[in-house]
């Protein structure tokens, strides 16, 4: 049954939110009200009209630890990010070494006069290149982690891969979160609007991702052997 807007009370809602509680075990959050991730909900723009906001509902439906980005929850997002983001840079680490041996791959190298750090750099007969592993919670979050990064590399000429260290997301989702946004990335400097842009040479990408560029790579020969 498809629900109106103006069947939407407090008490379905309340409803729909238990639901979600015992499929998922927690309440949903904005971006997924947003994007359809529960067909039994409102999305957030409706609750926020007509109920002053996700937490605000939350509190007056009885719920404890209603803001997902502070407290406990923003705890438990911080701790699963970081701790995906670093299995996976310990796998690519392994992977790297394995496919151009330990002397072609660099980890934390320097490569500007402001001690900026890339997370590895790689010498290849196919171009050298660096790679910058990072955790991000949502695809709303993505924009904010590169503007960032956006300027820590923009004195790095060569090919970078930014690694989205977060299996939740797919290539498709990337590629088209980019393309959507342009990605040009708005930002204020002396009172003045700025767009930062990608590199040319650098892409944002998954792991999966990255195995598939990097079977297509050559390597040097050791000279350890």
């Amino acid at each position: 049954m498809v629900i109106t807007n103006s069947q939407w009370t407090a008490e379905k809602i309340k409803a729909g939110f238990d639901r979600f509680i015992k499929e998922n075990g927690r309440l949903p959050k904005s971006m997924e009200m947003d994007t359809g991730g529960a067909d039994y909900l409102p999305n957030r723009k409706f609750i926020e009209r007509n109920f002053g906001g996700l937490e605000k509902l939350r509190r007056e439906l009885g719920y404890t630890d209603v803001h997902f980005g502070k407290g406990k929850f923003r705890s438990e997002i911080a701790y699963k990010v970081n701790a995906s983001g670093r299995k996976i840079e310990l796998a690519l680490e392994k992977l790297l070494k394995n496919k151009f041996g330990e002397v072609f791959v660099h980890t934390e190298k320097i490569f500007d006069n402001t001690k900026n750090r890339v997370d590895f750099y790689i010498y290849s007969p196919s171009g050298n290149f660096g790679i910058d592993v990072f955790g991000t919670e949502t695809m709303h979050n993505l924009q904010s982690n590169m503007s960032a990064k956006l300027t820590k590399y923009s004195g790095f000429s060569e090919k970078l891969f930014f690694i989205v260290a977060n299996d939740s997301f797919s290539q498709d989702d990337l590629d088209n979160y980019i393309k959507r946004k342009n990605f040009r990335i708005m930002f204020w400097k002396n009172n003045n609007r700025k767009a930062k842009t990608l590199q040319t040479d650098a892409k944002i990408i998954t792991m999966k991702s990255l195995e598939r560029v990097l079977d297509n790579m050559e390597a040097y020969p050791n000279p350890l052997v």
